[in-house]
């Protein structure tokens, strides 16, 4: 395997291993996750769904044939996680990093889709 390729599966491994937990903590209503939804003004009712919308992304990011797909719903999923603690004047850096990383870690996995899509 050539070393980009590795790399990449260790970044996408990164950012979906962090959903795929964040979604365990949110659907098991961990108390960190109890806490962050009340910081943020969601009702309590919607961890459980989050939860499983993060463990589902964070599996498509993951799997081959899906792993586009899978980008692009991890961006809008941490812009909207960004907005709602940008809304409180909470920090937001994790939200930013995550999907940095599961991009650039796509990006050297299919690096031909890439440049398509970039327009090289």
């Amino acid at each position: 395997m050539e070393r980009a390729i590795i790399i990449g599966w260790i970044l996408t491994g990164l950012g979906g291993a962090f959903l795929f937990l964040a979604g365990v903590a949110n659907f098991l209503k961990a108390p960190p996750a109890v806490k962050s939804m009340d910081e943020v003004g969601y009702p309590l009712d919607l961890l459980r769904t989050f939860g499983v919308c993060k463990i589902l992304i964070a599996i498509l990011c993951l799997y081959p044939a899906t792993s586009f797909i899978g980008t692009i719903l991890a961006t809008g999923w941490m812009g909207g996680a960004m907005a709602a603690h940008v809304r409180v004047k909470d920090k937001f850096f994790i939200q930013t990093v995550v999907p940095i990383i599961i991009w650039v870690g796509f990006g050297l996995r299919h690096q031909a889709a890439m440049h398509s899509l970039l327009g090289f």
